[in-house]
């Protein structure tokens, strides 16, 4: 039976559409980067929350097929994405030096795979809290790494720690899958309104706003950081919105979301890099840069098409996924 939702669907395309303008190369401009920081700081905890809310339905039916699903899906596709990712180096680069060190085990072989392997502990900390009857803890465990995630960063600095902030990033899905799970465990998306969901995200908007300052105030760049305390209201407020959001089961949005969003995000620093190439040496330089997010984002989803049409094994390879064909039906 299919539990999915087709407005989350949808809101997956949307985070993965915002990742294309969060990673592109505005690097220059401060105010943008700040704007863009503060509107996408909820798109990681937001995939994770997904993550959680979807395998709680799928443990609630079948426990352990629910976790041996997970492992084998997250096992191949870390595998053959960093593989990908560490060929893709050695071609534009001619060398591996750049990822010869101890920061490749947690953040893969490319910058944005950080979200694989923190996918990986976290699902390793739920089996142990579900396996061996803990699930009681599951707000505790999650209040717990929520106040060491910001204490080793960006409030790493009250307490005269300077950890790299990688180590905060890979505990980011212990906390929100925990969420997810819960929030799919007591039906909160039925609970809690839309009006509750809207003040979460102004109220979570407000927060990082007030830290953003705080933290620029005492010396700290904000634009360096992934998550602040407010990013928790306002990665909640979206996830249970998209929650709450009518929508026709089968449209084209929560289509091109459920089916091209994983992989949009696992490839958008392909792309970005030949953009960024091409503007570099392009008289239409300024084009480039200023369409930059957009180019990119039609670029790839263009690209995932194409190869999920013409080529259908290689779109589930691409995708870490091994089995048999599975169908995803397209809206009428």
């Amino acid at each position: 039976m299919d539990h999915r939702s087709a407005s989350v669907d949808a809101f997956r395309l949307l985070a993965a559409c915002l990742v294309f303008f969060c990673h592109s190369i505005y690097t220059s401009q401060a105010s943008l980067l700040t704007l863009l920081g503060l509107l996408g700081r909820w798109i990681i905890p937001f995939f994770f929350l997904v993550s959680g809310y979807y395998f709680q339905k799928s443990y609630t039916r079948q426990p352990r097929y629910a976790f041996s699903k997970i492992a084998k899906g997250l096992l191949a596709v870390t595998l053959f994405v960093n593989l990908f990712y560490l060929a893709f180096i050695g071609l534009v680069e001619g060398s591996l030096v750049t990822i010869a060190n101890h920061f490749t085990l947690l953040v893969g072989t490319y910058f944005h795979l950080w979200f694989l392997t923190s996918m990986m502990l976290g699902y390793i900390v739920l089996w142990f809290l579900l396996t061996f009857g803990l699930e009681r803890l599951m707000p505790n465990v999650a209040a717990v790494f929520l106040l060491l995630i910001l204490s080793l960063a960006p409030y790493n600095t009250l307490f005269g720690l300077s950890p790299h902030p990688m180590y905060a990033r890979s505990l980011l899905s212990i906390p929100f899958l925990c969420i997810g799970f819960l929030i799919a465990r007591h039906a909160l998306d039925t609970t809690v309104s839309t009006a509750v969901s809207w003040l979460l995200i102004g109220v979570g908007i407000g927060i990082q706003i007030a830290e953003s300052r705080w933290l620029a105030s005492h010396g700290s760049d904000p634009l360096k950081v992934n998550f602040l305390g407010g990013t928790l209201l306002l990665s909640a407020g979206m996830f249970l919105l998209s929650l709450q959001v009518s929508m026709a089961n089968q449209n084209w949005l929560s289509y091109y979301g459920r089916r091209y969003s994983f992989s949009l995000y696992l490839y958008h620093p392909v792309v970005n890099y030949f953009l960024y190439e091409a503007y570099k040496t392009s008289t239409l330089g300024a084009i480039i840069y200023w369409m930059s997010p957009l180019l990119a984002l039609a670029t790839m989803l263009l690209l995932l098409i194409g190869v999920d049409k013409f080529a259908p094994p290689l779109f589930r390879i691409l995708n870490g996924d091994f089995s048999q064909p599975r169908l995803v039906r397209k809206p009428g």
